[in-house]
């Protein structure tokens, strides 16, 4: 007998006309949507169900007050927040491979991105690393945002354009052409776009960050939800 998620998978592929099930590697699920959500791969272009395949290469793209969460293979958890655009490098997990090959890059394109890393951020795997237009975020921690503000959007608080990064829970280090510094619990690190010097951790944390706690609210009560049908 099929599995919730097997079932859910197959829904969602052949609504979006995405057989064969097995055409590309699989590397995620899309586990809960809200909002204007698309999902740009080799195969097509889709708005995404629950259980959806996540794959190398796929972007996810979120509108106005639209977020989605992925699970991803290795059991993180990327929470996708409103008005950003995530692409899928790498992902390579295997219990029996090399660590040295157990690696995520993703791209943060635009927007804002949650991550509970999973196993590839622990032991001697290769790596979490979050890559942005001017600046890559290592997650080494349990619970990190990673936000990219692109130059000429404006933000709540006006926030200067560039690549911010928050730890909740763990260490994350931002890296820029300029340097480096470790981002420690509670602590809020930014790199200016087109500025070639350090990142800094700054001392207050910015406005955004108040929104970003309402759609982290928001997703817990639709997951908590979502699991409560599943079970």
């Amino acid at each position: 007998m099929k599995t919730v998620i097997d079932l859910l998978r197959l829904f969602s592929a052949c609504a979006c006309g995405l057989l064969p099930l097995l055409a590309q590697a699989q590397v995620g699920i899309v586990r809960t949507v809200e909002g204007q959500v698309r999902v740009f791969s080799a195969k097509a272009e889709c708005a995404p169900r629950y259980g959806l395949d996540v794959d190398e290469g796929d972007i996810v793209r979120t509108g106005d007050k639209a977020w989605a969460l992925l699970t991803m293979m290795d059991g993180s958890k990327i929470t996708v927040r409103p008005d950003t655009e995530l692409r899928v490098d790498v992902y390579r997990f295997t219990e029996a491979g090399e660590s040295a090959q157990n690696r995520a890059q993703l791209m943060l394109l635009r927007g804002a991105v949650r991550v509970t890393p999973g196993r590839i951020a622990k032991g001697r795997n290769a790596g979490f690393d979050v890559n942005m237009p001017d600046a890559t975020m290592t997650l080494r921690g349990e619970d990190q945002d990673v936000t990219y503000i692109v130059p000429q959007v404006s933000t709540r608080g006006d926030a200067l354009a560039g690549a911010y990064g928050k730890s909740y829970a763990g260490e994350a280090v931002m890296k820029t052409a300029g340097g480096s510094v470790t981002i420690k619990p509670g602590q809020v690190a930014f790199a200016e776009t087109k500025v070639r010097k350090p990142p800094q951790v700054l001392t207050a944390d910015p406005y955004f960050y108040h929104w970003h706690s309402y759609i982290d609210r928001r997703a817990a009560v639709i997951e908590e939800k979502l699991a409560a049908d599943l079970r």
